[in-house]
């Protein structure tokens, strides 16, 4: 909820980082504070969104594994 709070819900993408633009944690709050019906487009689509989350963040953290094992010092 302070990710969708300090993006503002503005659905925009840009480069610059001092607008405000909407995270898929925002899309996720914005679709699902109107009642969605159990099989609806909007219900399956923040769960495919929770999805994207949740793959993206085992993909950085495989990825910071390997480089901390990578560039470790060994005493």
């Amino acid at each position: 909820m302070v990710v969708a709070v300090a993006a503002g819900l503005q659905p925009n993408l840009t480069w610059n980082p001092l607008e405000s633009a909407a995270t898929i944690t925002s899309f996720i709050v914005q679709v699902s504070l109107g009642d969605l019906p159990h099989g609806s487009v909007g219900y399956q689509s923040i769960f495919a969104a929770g999805l994207v989350l949740m793959i993206t963040t085992l993909l950085f953290n495989i990825a910071g594994f390997f480089l901390t094992r990578r560039f470790r010092e060994v005493y």
